[in-house]
């Protein structure tokens, strides 16, 4: 910094011998040194008001009481920031601890995020230092180069931004806002691994909005001895004057990230002096640019030199724009582009860009990805998928009208070097931005697309591209799905990418993220939502011609009279609120049960759009995958992926809120013929009452190690963490806080499970073929979860948590609308569980292939309500005549000679019914169905026996149908309070279907807290274990078909993962130097993992 602008600067510097402080004090030579600069105005607390308002915004705030600050000057510090005021906080986490004067001294008030939160910092979490060996500087602001073996390793913080507040397109749930400030990593702490894990030293350029064209500078860790015996005051001086000067805004961009062979490249270079303060908004100011150009070599795997050029720019307050033409005609390849600026004061910018000369060529060199039932196949070898998704490091959802391929590559070497295989992108917002006029699409956006898809192709990355989001763009339709003038745009806006890419081979293809259908002022709501269009109303009316036929059929599915429903034209779409969804909703006639129709319909109309759009895609590239990125929409009535299945290659779920149900999202999305992905994972912020993090960024890391381990161990072919680096360029403080990556480009722990499970799946990915299905098959009850009693979500979590982590069996998912699988993949025994509403031509199919194929099904709960709730006589000649009552507060069930208790508490009284006998005239001769006994030595032969009508409990009724059995129980116990009598009747229906226990719990199995499977192939297995306990718990199973015993530690809230070959031994260990597993049989006794 030259003299004169250091003298032109006015630097407040806050510092108290007797206000709290974190770290060591300045000694008084420091002191001096201050003191004997005549920029510098040195305050103590009673004095930074008076010192702040006399400053009207020029200089900067230097504070060396981080976190602390007097809670009087807290106004006046505000007030000066918004001015444009720079900030210099030293010593910790910055504004978290109020502090007020207390007779003689001071008292500290407890931690906050209110003071914080007003400077657009909305949390700040600690951040370990465990793993630091040593500190860089920032390459491209520079200002510590030389200096970072000042600073000791040390505990740090991620402050997580919430600096944008608007949206660009508020209609839209996705969009993008303001790039209002540009946060960079000034120190980064370095593992061992060569991986940047902290950043205790974070610049915040405030280039728009509220404290536009200021410079934040946060050093986040208390100073050493070491720091002031090293001219440390001198070091501060420094910074504050850097933080004075305010924000020079430069960049660098070319006119297309992409070029034609041939095609002659040009630069835009662009500067302007935003600071509202201080001398430098009026002047203009000499800076000089030096411009390096290479293009890769790829022969050489090397970068050679293009063109060179130097010259200099007049910057001021109004923006200043430069065109540089390169001479050099482009070849195929990346070019990289290094411009070194310097300023007038000594301040020294590093910008870089890149773009790509097409490579058609080389896109299509390869094999197409394509899939196998459960799995990918990559060049042969099955691919288990360790995803992440991208939108860029350095402007987020914007990447297509900002590309930078250089910051495009090093993101990706960053992932590929992590393991990571697979990436998501897309477009999430901003359709008409790049198709204003219907069939007419931005060639920059085109082109900005192939050039991610060239940098992908360089590191091996395997690309998801989404098409839209939530609904898809209208184009002057007036809906989404059905008006064909939206369709017909929507095709072409998809034709006009898709049709460039017809020869890539690395590329599947995302028609929409998480659709609702079908209004898109209500995404995400419980059920479809009419767009109230003719186009819908139309279709709703064909539709239900064709599933009822017959007017009469549909008024007595609606219980409606001829008057109210007097032909089909007359059905009206419903809104939520002309249906009653609850019990109590009786104040109104309302007509219920037709929602079942219209969730219905909404599922064949998405998959109607689906069809139309794939079609688009296939009759391009026929051999390309296409899919559906869904949320956790199965219990929320949005299309669901065992509807959409037959349209797509592979199904999704985005694993998100629902952390109780991780088994459960990921089993009942894994549809039987198509691999299903978890497709986005991450952890959504939760806070405390006071609005304070509630989790640590150690705490994160587990959950999406969890969340990983699920998505194998349900038969899922990988996860894709949501995302790569944080997005804070979104009205959203949510958004701020999900990553694998801090807002400052820093690793989180997170990122240890992308290298992690990358490294596991790498050694163990031939496994993954011909997987070996589940033996116990679970029955989505679809007619009761698109009713307007819905109860499915209960029953089915509830089944998975007891069947999975109590009885510790696996089992898959079949729908109750798609069960031709069946007879491909006949199970052992299949549950349906408390279904209440249940379609008729469901129960006939699993009757009739109960009785063919020697099954064993298993019913809880009533069994003679059809989809619309209508009493009928399906099951009579199975289990005699039965009255749906109500049940008790207090049941019983009897069940192997043990009586096990039965609860229904709060409001499960009035929601569920069970099925009681209706006896003939004579009592003598009256009796109740009775607990079947079932003796696996009599040939699996199931008994029927009577008990007196005097019996005080209900029972199980077993039934001899054809080769196979029906095992009823009238109550619908999935929705009781208690595991105890789940877990009994689970255990006893897979001991009489003859379900085979794979693995022999020789320790740990009575802890609900455990999950653990294996997973078997022809070339091996996978074992899986998480724990959902509080406790490290000892776990030693033994696999019943190779007799061979593992044991272990399975650490609290952690996960174990582990592959062995078909004999047993050994293979692969993730995480091997943190578990060791034991081996023990017969034949060997080894240990795995804990490599030094």
């Amino acid at each position: 910094m030259s003299m004169v602008a250091a003298q032109e600067s006015k630097l407040i510097l806050f510092y108290d011998p007797i206000f709290p402080i974190e770290g060591q004090r300045p000694s008084s030579q420091n002191l001096e040194v201050w003191k004997s600069m005549e920029n510098i105005l040195m305050t103590d607390a009673d004095g930074l008001s008076a010192a702040l308002q006399e400053a009207g915004g020029e200089g900067c705030l230097i504070s060396l009481h981080a976190p602390y600050f007097p809670k009087p000057a807290w106004t006046a510090i505000l007030d000066y920031l918004h001015q444009g005021g720079g900030l210099l906080s030293i010593g910790g986490a910055p504004f978290k601890r109020p502090v007020r004067a207390a007779g003689e001294g001071w008292s500290v008030e407890s931690e906050q995020t209110a003071y914080h939160q007003e400077l657009y910092i909305h949390e700040m979490l600690s951040v370990s230092s465990v793993d630091v060996q040593s500190y860089v500087s920032s390459e491209c602001i520079p200002l510590f180069a030389g200096t970072e073996t000042l600073f000791e390793a040390a505990d740090t913080w991620n402050l997580v931004p919430h600096t944008t507040r608007a949206s660009d397109l508020p209609h839209q749930m996705g969009s993008a806002g303001p790039m209002s400030t540009q946060i960079h990593a000034m120190l980064k702490g370095i593992n061992k691994d060569g991986r940047s894990t902290t950043a205790p030293i974070v610049l915040w350029e405030n280039s728009r909005g509220t404290f536009g064209g200021s410079r934040w500078l946060f050093v986040n860790l208390s100073l050493t001895p070491f720091f002031w015996t090293q001219n440390g005051a001198a070091e501060i001086a420094k910074w504050g004057e850097f933080c004075a000067q305010g924000v020079t805004e430069l960049s660098l961009k070319p006119n297309y990230a992409a070029y034609e062979p041939g095609e002659q490249a040009v630069l835009t270079l662009q500067g302007q002096i935003l600071t509202r303060t201080g001398y430098r908004r009026s002047t203009a100011e000499k800076w000089t640019f030096e411009f390096n150009i290479e293009r890769e070599n790829r022969l050489r795997d090397s970068m050679e030199p293009v063109w060179s050029h130097k010259l200099e720019i007049q910057i001021s307050g109004e923006q200043q724009i430069v065109r540089l033409a390169m001479p050099e005609p482009v070849k195929s390849g990346l070019y990289r582009i290094v411009c070194r600026a310097e300023g007038p004061g000594g301040e020294i910018r590093i910008l870089r860009q890149g773009f790509w000369g097409q490579d058609a060529a080389w896109l299509a060199a390869g094999e197409v990805i394509t899939r196998s039932r459960d799995y990918f196949i990559k060049e042969g070898r099955p691919l288990p998928v360790v995803g992440m998704t991208y939108m860029t490091s350095d402007v987020a959802r914007k990447f297509l009208f900002l590309p930078n391929a250089d910051v495009w590559d090093r993101d990706m070497a960053q992932m590929a070097k992590a393991g990571i295989n697979w990436i998501r992108t897309g477009i999430w917002t901003a359709y008409r931005n790049m198709m204003q006029v219907d069939g007419h699409m931005a060639e920059d956006v085109l082109r900005a697309i192939d050039a991610f898809f060239l940098t992908a192709k360089r590191h091996g990355l395997q690309v998801t591209f989404t098409f839209f989001s939530f609904t898809p763009e209208t184009w002057e339709g007036s809906n989404p799905y059905l008006d064909p003038q939206s369709v017909e745009a929507q095709k072409r806006f998809i034709r006009s990418i898709v049709s460039r890419h017809i020869h890539s081979t690395h590329v599947d293809w995302d028609l929409i993220n998480e659709p609702s259908m079908f209004d898109p002022a209500r995404i995400f709501s419980n059920g479809p939502r009419s767009a109230r269009d003719s186009y819908e109303q139309q279709a709703f009316v064909s539709w239900l011609q064709q599933r009822h036929a017959s007017i009469e059929v549909l008024q007595e599915a609606w219980n409606m009279s001829p008057a109210q429903l007097p032909n089909f034209a007359a059905a009206v779409i419903p809104e939520p609120e002309e249906i009653n969804f609850d019990v109590q909703d009786m104040h109104k006639a309302k007509k219920g049960t037709r929602w079942l129709d219209y969730c219905l319909f909404s599922m064949e109309m998405h998959n109607v759009w689906v069809r139309e759009l794939a079609g688009t895609i296939k009759n391009l590239v026929p051999d390309h995958l296409v899919t559906v990125g869904q949320d956790e929409a199965l219990g929320a009535q949005r299309p669901s992926p065992f509807f959409y299945e037959r349209e797509v290659d592979y199904t999704t779920v985005h694993s998100w809120w629902l952390n109780d149900d991780l088994l459960w999202d990921g089993i009942f999305a894994k549809t039987p013929y198509k691999p299903n992905l978890i497709q986005e994972t991450g952890i959504m912020y939760v806070e405390t009452p006071d609005g304070r993090a509630k989790r640590t960024e150690a705490e994160l890391h587990s959950i999406l190690e969890r969340k990983y381990a699920y998505a194998f161990a349900t038969g899922g072919a990988g996860a894709v963490q949501w995302i790569w680096n944080t997005n804070y360029y979104m009205d959203n403080a949510n958004e701020s806080h999900i990553g694998a990556l801090r807002a400052d480009g820093t690793e989180k722990p997170e990122a240890n499970v992308s290298y992690d499970f990358g490294r596991f799946m790498k050694e163990t990915r031939d496994l993954f073929e011909d997987r070996e299905l589940e033996q116990i098959a679970v029955v989505f009850p679809y007619s009761n979860d698109f009713s307007n009693r819905s109860l499915a979500y209960e029953a089915t979590t509830r089944l998975t948590r007891v069947l999975s982590y109590e009885v510790k069996l696996p089992f898959r998912a079949l729908s109750e609308y798609h069960l031709d699988s069946l007879e491909q993949q006949p199970p052992k025994l299949i549950i349906v569980p408390s279904p209440h509403n249940l379609e008729e031509a469901a129960f006939q199919r699993l009757i009739e292939f109960t009785e063919r194929q020697g099954a064993s099904l298993l019913i809880t709960g009533p069994l003679g309500l059809d989809a619309y709730w209508k009493a009928s006589g399906r099951a009579d000649m199975l289990v005699g005549k039965r009255n749906l009552v109500n049940v008790q507060r207090e049941e019983m069930l009897h069940i192997n000679g043990v009586n096990h208790r039965v609860t229904y508490g709060k409001r499960r009284i009035a929601e569920v019914s069970k099925e009681s006998p209706v006896y003939p005239a004579d009592a003598s001769s009256r009796c109740l169905q009775s607990s079947a006994s079932f003796d696996p030595e009599v040939g699996g032969t199931a008994h029927t026996s009577q008990i007196p009508e005097s019996a005080e409990t209900d029972g199980l009724t077993v039934i001899t149908l054809g080769k196979g059995r029906l095992i009823w129980t009238p109550l619908p116990l999935e929705l009781n309070g208690r595991d105890e009598p789940l877990a009994a009747l689970y255990r006893y229906a897979a001991e009489a279907a003859g379900v085979e226990q794979e693995l022999e719990w020789l320790s740990g199995g009575d802890n609900a807290g455990v999950y653990g499977r294996k997973l078997h192939f022809p070339k091996g297995s996978l074992y899986i274990f998480v724990s959902e306990y509080g406790w490290h718990q000892k776990v030693q199973i033994r696999d019943q078909r190779t007799g061979t015993a593992y044991s272990f530690e399975l650490q609290s809230n952690r996960s174990v993962l582990f592959a062995t070959d078909v004999s047993g031994k050994l293979h692969a260990v993730y995480r091997p130097d943190e578990v060791e597993i034991e081996v023990e049989n017969a034949q060997q006794d080894e240990r795995g993992g804990m490599t030094p």
